[in-house]
């Protein structure tokens, strides 16, 4: 008999607590006390009119709609329509079902059934028999059979490419608006217009319409629970059938429009009407409603679901998608309380809370209802700040018009008037020998005892500074003081004082509460974080970073050990567990769960500066700007489920990979990768963050991040494996990663053989160039040689034509000196001939050196100034007026080339024409230049009919100091600089000569024109 308990509480009690066991949405508890988010057309949906939302295996939600169909991640919605998905012949979809192979089937309006499998879209394989284009109503069955209902053609079947229609009569012309398969096999199809029909071996068995107790015989939506009802959403209500087949009416919900059921593990039955959400406890037989929250109304409910998350995700025909999140969270608010903006609440002895607004009132709440207690004074729209309820029943309140004592009708204001150092107080403490405090924002910290100012303490009394934020009592009667700039002091009982500071210089920093853990330790929450005291130094906690900055406004530990810090973002819930690894150094940051709006606060933003509370029955209240947040620690959920996590897609210059194949190989020449990731977690996915690495390019993860999307580009050929880890908003991490492998395929010359081939190549040139230096060394040799041999003529022959017409002078000037002196004109002549020879002999050599020395100066030529300048330049010569000169040009446009190395060549040549013509012994004797164009370059030619040059001497006169004739009177380097300068200029001479028939010098010059342009 011992055994029966024990069989017992197997039986009854363990189900129940499996039933809820990681659960939400308890029953017990209203679905009033929900967070409402809403994602609408402007946030990426491609309507607001939906028609379903599906969560698959693997954890992304489907969205279905008359405008294409969607997959949200939680980063990203991707839309999926006739312009990217051509097998479509619409936008519409009704359904989508999933089978046991995690292939997804979705029903459309106009296109029959689109298949997804692989990350791929395609149409349904049918190798015989007939399916319907348009599909509201899909059931993959325990039998691998799925079920097709269709708009107006009843029911039909496929498995394996066979497809048929089931032959029911009274279907066969139906709309079919879903299809349920319950414990038994058995199929229920639901129609409009035509009831309900119930299937066994797909045959009818029974069909319910409005003459058999059907409320209407358009059926909208199908359930079945955990105990064997199907429950049956009409038009016109809810009903159920039981499992004697019988109908059965659910009170509460008759005349309702009903379009959608859905059953949780609670086997509670959701129910989506066209004006709220409604749930109804097949326990208790209540029905609970929510008709929206947030200024979100909650209508046309098309389809519910349960994520794997626990939250509840509606679609809606008129208002897009929205999530409901179960809240240990309540807000009291306006009109409950007279203003959002709370700045505290008070706990009194009584039981009753007191909280203070902006108001010039106390809101009264006695955990029932809400009342007003009056305050006299003109609080001038700075409301209450702080409140103590004594014992005798009076109050002390703390605002900006001074320090309120109140006791029935009877207020009294302690003021400046009266002898307070300031009006602006905002905390109020009442210490164990009844003596009480008052902070002020200005007039630093008040004792006040028997209606009288003992002392006043402030920045040149025991105190850094007049701005006091906060006053603690620890055991001992130590008062812990938090200021504005002035550290933190602790007063001992013996009017003893030693202030703390968190820097040198403390200027801007502000402790706004401090909450002792011991008489000696405490954690402190300011402007720069969270702190704990201990051993007499701050040290900074180091808080998991979000990349958000947070003001830490007050800690409450509730009676399992846990934190609450209120802060402008939130309330941070930090877990017990956690702070003790903390303190032991096991972790080096603190972990927490950030609560706000996602989890049901009105406004996220808590009252800055101002404490928190924590009351009798263990709950929290939280002065915040939407009103008061309570949360109830023992409803909020601590389960610690690692996210479910995927790569969505893998885009390589703009092309998207199939990220379902295990390895991608990417041809040579690939610019850009880009990587979309999610954390499939949508509790708060925009607090989702991730780590990732490229293995091959990276050694290490990266930091958390919150975007799911990376870019890298010009990667090196090789392998490579992306690998990306996520948390969800309870900064629970996925350790197991997910990865997409790939190879990045080389260029030929990336690869191992170029490489070797250019060092090959680089051998084989190391030994060219080695070779060609020698040969270059021996030319420049050679070279070396020839310029040495032409240095030693040059001094030779440059001393001998330097000497020999000084010589002369020297006896000429000898002769005239010692002759006679009618002969004086005749040596000037000769002093004349000498000096001009030695003149034109220098000139020479400043041309040579000047043609050796400077760089080409590309200009246009102008031929006609240029012969005719020259011409000038020698008419005073002897031959030139005794020889006939002919120029003729044949030029068509502009020549370039170096002006003034040109002159020096032609001058060279004109000259010697004429210097070397015997005009005397011929008998027309003439010189003749030619200028004339072949294509853009120009030829000249000078001849003369002169004594000519004999055809030995033809291959020397262009030598240094070579002289044709011992009769020639030049230096030897005309002719010399001329075939040097042409060198230079790009340019080419012939000589065509016979003796005594004259000679003809040709030059070809070559057009500048190009190195101008540079």
């Amino acid at each position: 008999m011992r055994l029966l308990p024990v069989l017992l509480a197997f039986i009854f009690i363990i189900p129940i607590l499996a039933k809820g066991q990681g659960s939400s949405f308890d029953p017990k508890n209203s679905i009033q006390n929900i967070s409402l988010s809403q994602w609408t057309a402007e946030d990426g949906l491609s309507s607001n009119n939906l028609t379903q939302v599906f969560q698959d295996s693997q954890g992304l939600l489907w969205i279905t709609s008359f405008n294409g169909v969607m997959i949200f991640d939680g980063e990203r919605i991707e839309v999926y329509d006739i312009n990217n998905l051509p097998i479509l012949e619409t936008d519409g979809f009704y359904a989508i079902v999933e089978d046991e192979n995690a292939v997804l089937y979705l029903g459309s309006q106009g296109s029959g059934i689109i298949k997804y499998n692989n990350s791929q879209f395609s149409e349904l394989e049918v190798s015989s028999g007939p399916l319907p284009k348009s599909v509201p109503a899909l059931l993959p069955s325990k039998s691998g059979v799925l079920y097709v209902g269709s708009n107006n053609e009843g029911v039909f079947k496929w498995k394996n490419g066979i497809a048929s229609k089931l032959d029911i009569p009274k279907l066969n012309k139906s709309t079919i608006s879903n299809i349920k398969e319950d414990k038994e096999g058995k199929l229920w199809i639901a129609t409009e217009g035509q009831g309900l029909f119930c299937l066994k071996n797909e045959k009818l068995e029974k069909h319910y319409t409005t003459e058999n107790g059907l409320f209407d015989d358009y059926v909208e939506s199908l359930a079945c629970t955990n105990d064997g009802k199907l429950m049956v959403a009409t038009t016109r209500g809810l009903q159920f059938v039981d499992q004697t087949g019988q109908l059965n009416a659910v009170a509460g919900l008759s005349n309702v429009y009903i379009n959608f059921l859905f059953v949780d593990e609670w086997n509670s039955v959701w129910a989506g009407t066209e004006n709220g959400l409604a749930r109804w406890s097949s326990d208790d037989q209540q029905v609970d409603w929510v008709y929206g929250k947030s200024g979100i109304d909650l209508v046309r409910i098309s389809s519910i679901i349960k994520d794997h998350e626990n939250s509840i995700w509606l679609t809606s025909s008129r208002s897009g998608l929205m999530r409901l999140k179960e809240s240990g969270l309540n807000n009291f608010s306006h009109p409950d309380i007279s203003s959002e903006r709370v700045n505290i609440v008070h706990e009194s002895w009584n039981g009753n809370l007191y909280i203070g607004t902006d108001q010039n009132h106390l809101d009264v709440y006695d955990g029932q209802t809400f009342e007003q207690l009056e305050i006299i004074t003109d609080l001038n729209g700075n409301g209450v700040r702080d409140i103590y309820h004594d014992q005798d029943g009076s109050f002390w309140l703390a605002t900006y018009a001074g320090m309120i004592y109140k006791n029935g009708n009877k207020e009294i204001l302690y003021s400046t008037a009266n002898g307070m150092p300031a009006n602006n107080f905002r905390t109020v403490l009442k210490d164990r020998n009844g003596n009480f405090w008052f902070g002020s924002r200005s007039g630093g910290l008040v004792k006040f005892v028997n209606d009288e100012i003992k002392e006043i303490l402030g920045n040149e009394n025991k105190l850094e500074s007049n701005f006091i934020l906060s006053v603690t009592e620890s055991g001992n009667g130590d008062l812990y003081i938090g200021t504005h700039s002035g550290g933190m002091t602790i007063l001992k009982p013996s009017g003893e004082t030693i202030t703390h500071h968190l820097k040198t210089d403390d200027a801007g920093y502000l402790l706004f509460n401090i909450d002792l853990v011991s008489d000696t330790e405490a954690l402190i929450t300011a402007n720069v974080g969270l702190f704990h005291f201990k051993n007499g130094s701050f040290n900074l906690v180091e808080m998991v970073s979000d990349q958000r900055s947070k003001t830490y406004f007050d800690l409450v530990e509730d009676a399992d050990g846990n934190f609450w810090v209120t802060t402008n973002l939130g309330i941070l819930h930090i877990e017990k567990t956690k702070w003790n690894q903390y303190q032991k150094g096991e972790i080096k940051e603190l972990p927490y769960i950030l609560l706000d709006e996602n989890n049901g606060m009105n406004n996220k933003e808590c009252t800055g500066a101002t404490r928190s509370l924590l009351t009798s029955d263990g709950k929290i209240m939280v002065p915040t700007l939407g009103g008061v947040c309570e949360i109830d620690p023992s409803r909020q959920r601590m389960d610690a489920l690692q996210p479910k996590l995927c790569i969505r897609n893998v885009t390589v210059d703009n092309n998207r990979l199939d990220v379902s194949q295990d390895f991608s190989v990417i041809e040579a020449g690939a610019l850009r990768y880009v990587f979309e990731f999610a954390v499939l977690s949508y509790s708060a996915p925009e607090r989702n963050q991730f780590k990732y690495k490229l293995e091959g390019f990276e050694k290490e993860w990266s930091s958390p991040v919150y975007d799911g999307r990376v870019e890298y580009t010009n990667l090196p050929p090789g392998k490579y494996t992306f690998k990306v880890i996520g948390a969800n908003e309870r900064n629970v991490w996925n350790s197991d990663a997910a990865s997409f492998s790939f190879q990045l395929k080389p260029f030929f010359y990336q690869t191992i053989w170029f490489y070797v081939m250019i060092v090959i190549a680089m051998i084989g040139a190391f030994l060219i160039i080695y070779k060609w230096r020698i040969s270059f060394i021996n030319r420049q040799n050679i070279e070396l040689k020839k310029v040495n041999a032409e240095l030693d003529r040059f001094v030779y022959s440059a001393s001998h034509e330097i000497r020999s017409p000084l010589a002369s002078i020297l006896g000429l000037i000898n002769l005239a000196r010692m002759g006679d002196t009618t002969k004086q004109y005749e040596y000037f002549d000769h002093v004349e001939k000498s000096v001009n020879r030695l003149d034109d002999f220098i000139q020479d050599i400043v041309d040579y050196s000047r043609n050796a020395r400077l760089g080409i100066e590309v200009n246009e030529v102008d031929f006609d100034t240029m012969i005719s300048n020259i011409l000038a330049d020698i008419s005073h010569t002897k031959n030139f007026s005794a020889i006939n000169c002919e120029v003729k040009y044949e030029l068509n446009g502009g020549f370039y080339s170096d002006s003034k190395r040109l002159k020096v060549v032609l001058s060279n040549i004109i000259t010697n024409a004429f210097k070397h013509h015997t005009p005397d012994k011929v008998e027309e004797p003439k010189v003749d230049i030619e200028v004339v164009n072949i294509k853009k370059d120009v030829k000249i030619k000078v001849s003369d009919n002169g004594p000519g040059i004999a055809q030995k001497d033809q291959s020397k006169v262009f030598n240094m100091f070579y002289r044709a004739t011992t009769a020639s009177e030049g230096s030897g380097l005309g002719l010399y600089i001329v075939e040097e300068t042409l060198e230079k200029i790009q340019g080419t001479i012939e000589i065509h000569s016979k003796k005594n028939e004259g000679s003809t010098f040709e030059i070809t010059l070559r057009n500048l024109a190009a190195l101008r342009e540079k």
